[in-house]
């Protein structure tokens, strides 16, 4: 065995670890290493190259008060000189004060927490809560949706192409549509439609044995990865009447939408609907460190003051992403990020509007908040996609990956390699209106690369 403090660490050895010994997330392994980060501050990040790039995926919608905050990093040290951690069935004063924090940020009455250590096992949890909880094992989840990389999460994230691999597991999932008006299942078109997508979870709730079989919905209020799909407004409150016309449970996923990123608190605050389980990760710590959670309603809560609770882990409630989260979610009131995000939202919506109009590639732009989604097409006025919804998972040729691969090489990070044929653009909630338009002017340029590969 080599003498483990001498490990060479010149960037060619670097290199050669990143291709023999570290497994690259959701994709083919490479055969050479991505460009390695030194450095980041706010919006930008910079590489061994010396180059300064420009972050406007916030690092896949996690990093939204920036990066290398120093009251973050602060509170960090103060807390790793104390106490860094500590079993979790001792109570930590860090611990205590998130979950209070998180009673009275997040909506209506959720109010009790289990603090775990990301989006995936936040999901999880929430999972086992709906299943002992009701007593149910089935969960309805909808098409083109991602939950986590883990069996239960991965087994309810649907017509996603990477859980394709993986079993069924810890879930019986139950399928059905997204309310995606640019591509509706049923071929019908808003408001027409009379929310048919909506009126179809009522339907197959009844036929999957109602509220003796089926314990909850999990859903992202707005879709992530897959396609930045926002829901017409009458979808949430009607789908709240129907949850509670069966008794199941409403599980939003706000892992990505949380803390501001759409412009209110959490996503669910713009139809006033207070769903039973929340769960969030990304911008609770904006990446410092590894944080995610569950909140549940008073009465769930309740429920297992006299029935077990059949969850936990090692490092649940642990100290240190705690005192991180509780000095990353102050920031969002003090610094005014989240009128930032609703105000600087609307003008990239607007700026990726006027991309629609000069791109033949675009199909469709939407967005809510500091989150906006463009749609690759081959066609405008067939919608044809410009990939086929497995094209992530498939060796060879893929127009989005090559215009993920000219933004790197523009200088800027943006969601180009994710699932389906959406890019999203999700930079950090500092952004500015300047930093807005140096990423859109990237991103006009980038897509010249899809433009090719129209009919």
């Amino acid at each position: 065995m080599q003498d483990l403090k001498q490990i060479p660490a010149e960037p060619t050895d670097l290199d050669q670890y990143e291709i023999e010994n570290n497994f690259h997330s959701w994709s083919f392994q490479p055969d050479r290493s991505p460009p390695r980060v030194v450095s980041a501050k706010g919006v930008r990040f910079t590489t061994e190259d010396g180059r300064e790039r420009l972050d406007f995926s916030s690092c896949f919608v996690s990093h939204n008060i920036g990066h290398q905050d120093p009251r973050v990093i602060d509170a960090i040290c103060r807390q790793a000189r104390g106490l860094t951690s500590f079993a979790p069935s001792m109570s930590t004063k860090p611990r205590a004060l998130l979950a209070k924090m998180l009673s009275e940020i997040t909506p209506g009455d959720l109010s009790r927490s289990f603090i775990s250590l990301g989006g995936t096992e936040a999901n999880e949890t929430a999972i086992k809560i709906a299943h002992q909880y009701t007593g149910r094992r089935k969960m309805i989840t909808r098409f083109r949706t991602y939950h986590g990389g883990t069996a239960a999460s991965m087994s309810l994230s649907a017509g996603d192409a990477r859980g394709w691999a993986q079993e069924s597991g810890g879930a019986e999932p139950v399928r059905v549509p997204q309310p995606y008006c640019y591509r509706c299942m049923f071929g019908l078109a808003y408001p027409d439609c009379k929310l048919q997508c909506v009126r179809y979870i009522d339907e197959v709730i009844e036929l999957e044995g109602g509220g003796e079989k089926v314990a909850g919905i999990i859903f992202e209020p707005v879709t992530g990865a897959n396609g930045v799909i926002v829901p017409p407004p009458e979808y949430f409150p009607h789908l709240r009447k129907i949850c509670d016309k069966w008794g199941i449970l409403m599980i939003a996923d706000e892992i990505m939408t949380g803390f501001g990123r759409t412009g209110k608190w959490f996503a669910m605050d713009h139809w006033d609907v207070v769903p039973d389980i929340l769960t969030i990760a990304k911008g609770m710590t904006c990446g410092y460190l590894p944080l995610g959670a569950t909140i549940v309603r008073k009465e769930i809560g309740d429920h297992f003051r006299h029935r077990f609770f059949s969850h936990g882990a090692t490092y649940a409630g642990h100290t240190l992403g705690c005192a991180t989260a509780l000095a990353v979610i102050p920031i969002y009131q003090e610094d005014n990020l989240i009128e930032n995000s609703a105000e600087l939202g609307q003008y990239l919506l607007q700026k990726s509007m006027e991309l629609k109009e000069k791109h033949a590639c675009l199909g469709d732009v939407r967005g809510l908040g500091l989150f906006v989604g463009l749609e690759l097409v081959k066609n405008k006025k067939t919608k044809e996609p410009l990939t086929s919804v497995d094209a992530k998972i498939r060796p060879g040729s893929n127009p989005k990956l090559e215009v993920a691969k000219k933004l790197g090489e523009l200088g800027m990070m943006a969601m180009a390699a994710n699932p389906g044929n959406v890019i999203v653009m999700a930079p950090p909630l500092i952004i500015s209106k300047d930093e807005i338009d140096e990423g859109v002017a990237i991103m006009d340029r980038a897509l010249e690369v899809a433009d090719s590969y129209t009919e």
